[in-house]
């Protein structure tokens, strides 16, 4: 087995500078960085990592808790931060959480053992205070949900914009009753979509109705969204479309509305959140707020591996774009239509 002194001797360098490089310590040229690591490539040389991190205190673990990891949803989002870790060296301990603070601290306690060097969370309700424990001390970083009063560096996209933009083209289609499935939970992505919903509708003169807005499960779970759409299309008048705050919902909602006897777009129109693979499974074809799921993993895990290696914040929040997609989902009235 080759040795860091065998690689020094193939690269014509000193120990001491195959240790710097591999250690990411001090400056070293790139054309003697080449020559050590064509050395290690042809000598198939393999550091002592365990050994390493041991010295250093580390763990190259990083924790990632997710509420639901059969999410399609959540899922992009650990494939971001998955192979973000791998060009670092890190690996991940995934935890499915069920949006429970218990085992959300449990979790976190192992950056305390030492078994992580860091955490990401991608489920914080707007309370997450509590968080400061362990951010205080350990480096953490909130994606896709966050605490807006809570000082926690975090990634995600502007919920509110997306909610009025996918409103206002309703509207523009000429839809004025217009229905919501949010959910029970306290995630500022669902406070932040039920404003602009209620905003939005004020800001074009069209009344709130009460009766137009249900709410799904905390986890969005497709039956919940199909248990609220049969409530919503029971209503009189009925709403002629339905703005869900997920995708798996509006697959809920679509399905409620074909058992119901009713045509998507024609008798009614459904709008999705996220852009998830199932969107565009079946037909209709879901029309939706596309967010950027494996880039929102991917610099969530940027964001916190500065901290972890250099112990800086480039940037206390990162905010990223988001797309409508219209597809065979939506359409007119049908009044209009």
């Amino acid at each position: 087995m080759a040795t860091m002194a065998d690689v020094a001797r193939e690269a014509k360098v000193s120990v001491a500078t195959v240790s710097r490089l591999l250690n990411n310590k001090g400056t070293v040229s790139p054309e003697t960085a080449a020559r050590v690591f064509a050395a290690i490539e042809k000598l198939d040389y393999e550091p002592n990592l365990l050994a390493r991190n041991f010295r250093r205190n580390e763990s190259r673990v990083i924790l990632l808790l997710s509420p639901n990891v059969t999410n399609p949803y959540y899922s992009r989002i650990l494939a971001g931060i998955g192979d973000a870790g791998a060009e670092v060296g890190y690996s991940a301990l995934i935890y499915n959480t069920g949006d429970d603070r218990e085992r959300e601290r449990a979790a976190l306690e192992m950056l305390k053992k030492r078994r992580a060097d860091g955490a990401i969370l991608m489920s914080s309700s707007m309370d997450c205070g509590w968080l400061l424990e362990y951010a205080e001390r350990f480096p953490i970083v909130q994606c896709s949900e966050y605490g807006p009063d809570v000082d926690i560096p975090h990634v995600s996209i502007d919920n509110y914009k997306a909610t009025q933009e996918a409103m206002e083209y309703l509207i523009a289609l000429g839809h004025r009753r217009i229905a919501t499935i949010s959910a029970e939970n306290e995630y500022i992505s669902t406070r932040l979509r039920l404003d602009a919903y209620c905003d939005t509708l004020v800001k074009n003169d069209i009344a709130v109705n009460e009766a137009y807005i249900a709410y799904a499960s905390r986890d969005y779970s497709f039956k919940s969204g199909k248990a609220r759409a049969r409530e919503l299309l029971s209503v009189t008048p009925r709403p002629t479309a339905i703005f869900c705050i997920s995708d798996t919902l509006a697959l809920g909602a679509i399905t409620a509305a074909k058992e119901m006897g009713y045509r998507v777009p024609e008798d009614v129109t459904v709008i999705g959140f996220d852009d998830v693979e199932h969107t565009t499974m079946l037909h209709p074809y879901i029309t939706t707020v596309a967010q950027p799921c494996y880039e929102l993993g991917r610099q969530a895990a940027q964001l916190l591996f500065s901290v972890i290696m250099h112990n800086t914040v480039p940037q206390r929040q990162v905010i990223l774009e988001h797309r409508l997609i219209v597809r065979e989902s939506s359409g007119p009235p049908p009044e209009l239509g």
